[in-house]
């Protein structure tokens, strides 16, 4: 089961692209950081990043998560 993400606020001076994700993973975990709209504020974003295991099938729910 992924945790649940740590949310950031962008800053005003931020640059502002639709959608990005960046993960960088080490021997037995990662680290995953994407770049969503945010619910509440339109035209704003919000960053979500979270650990995850290295193990195939938390990479599996992971791809699944970031297509949705």
């Amino acid at each position: 089961m992924i945790p649940e993400p740590q949310e950031i606020e962008d800053e005003e001076h931020e640059q502002i692209l639709e959608r990005v994700a960046a993960i960088d993973v080490a021997k037995a975990s990662g680290m995953v950081c994407v770049r969503v709209p945010h619910p509440d504020r339109p035209g704003k974003r919000r960053t979500r990043v979270w650990p995850v295991d290295a193990a195939a099938n938390a990479v599996l729910e992971l791809a699944g998560q970031l297509a949705a």
